[in-house]
């Protein structure tokens, strides 16, 4: 199993909330129009709410296409600064580039972010294949979950998948499904990401899901259980449906959409979480600095 665990760096972290302010000022994250509050009868705050200093749990859901923003331009720096200027605590990252290829400049990207943001960050590669030359790193990709809180544990899973590295249509057994349990001041939080097949049939994102659902039943009874992913469907999607029997989308079935980042037309990024936690609210970030938009939330984790 190919894990790689990264500390933080620096001594500093960043301030785990932002005021409103700071993002007023910062359009390139502005909550966009369609920002949707929690259906949870418990909550009883707005989703403007995610613009405000709050005591909660802020979670971020981000695919970072490579680093490569909506007009397929190299920029981490802009990436970096969508997650920074959100106050994001915890953040789910997909297409993440480690030493992979020229178009992310053969970095790591998992290793870069959580420098320039002073965060903790576990990387699980889905393809991990040879250096282009002796003596280079490994060229690796997958996902990666970022967190200002202490990691306690971290698993790279590994998930039925078709891969994108041969043209073959069977599906293999491949990594690159983290489980990363964070310290959120005194409770374990198991925090899950995700990223399903693109492909319009759902046959395989139906397997996958049944999969998610195995790794979440696996917890203890009570476990606070968060899944954060680009599930290349809505979640009204028949094959997301055994999902909603454990967990709760933060901004139900009725969020804004996500992809395309110019114009979005659909919902493919979610946040979810078990019925333990408290959804205050539920934002999408109006950002081009990939071809998906991030998704945002603020959680109550119980004690």
């Amino acid at each position: 199993m190919d894990d790689e665990l990264i500390p933080q760096s620096g001594s500093v972290l960043r301030h785990t909330v932002i005021v409103l302010s700071l993002l007023l000022a910062a359009p390139e994250v502005l909550p966009s129009p369609q920002a949707t509050a929690s259906s949870s009868s418990t909550s009883s705050s707005s989703a403007a709410g995610c613009g405000q200093p709050s005591p909660h749990l802020r979670v971020m859901q981000y695919n970072i296409h490579s680093g490569r923003d909506s007009q397929g331009r190299l920029n981490p720096r802009r990436t970096a600064s969508v997650i920074e200027r959100s106050g994001a605590e915890v953040v789910a990252l997909q297409e993440v580039d480690v030493h992979w290829s020229r178009r992310s400049a053969w970095r790591d990207q998992a290793r870069v972010l959580a420098s320039r943001l002073g965060m903790r960050a576990f990387f699980a590669p889905i393809y991990t294949l040879p250096p282009p030359r002796p003596r280079y790193p490994k060229r690796r990709f997958g996902l990666a979950v970022l967190s200002e809180h202490p990691v306690l544990s971290a698993t790279n899973h590994r998930m039925t998948r078709r891969s994108t590295q041969h043209p073959s249509e069977s599906t293999v057994r491949l990594p690159g499904f983290p489980e990363v349990v964070v310290d959120i001041n005194g409770t374990a939080v198991h925090v899950y990401a995700a990223h399903l097949d693109y492909r319009k049939r759902p046959r395989t994102r139906r397997i996958q899901v049944r999969e998610i659902v195995t790794a979440l039943d696996r917890d203890d009874p009570g476990t606070p259980r968060l899944l954060l992913g680009d599930l290349n469907a809505t979640s009204r999607a028949p094959e997301l449906a055994p999902l909603w029997k454990r967990l709760r989308d933060t901004a139900g079935h009725t969020g804004a959409p996500t992809y395309p980042a110019r114009g979005p037309r659909v919902r493919l990024d979610h946040i979810a979480a078990s019925r333990e936690t408290e959804i205050v609210c539920s934002t999408t970030v109006a950002s081009t600095a990939s071809d998906h938009l991030p998704v945002l939330a603020e959680l109550r984790i119980p004690s």
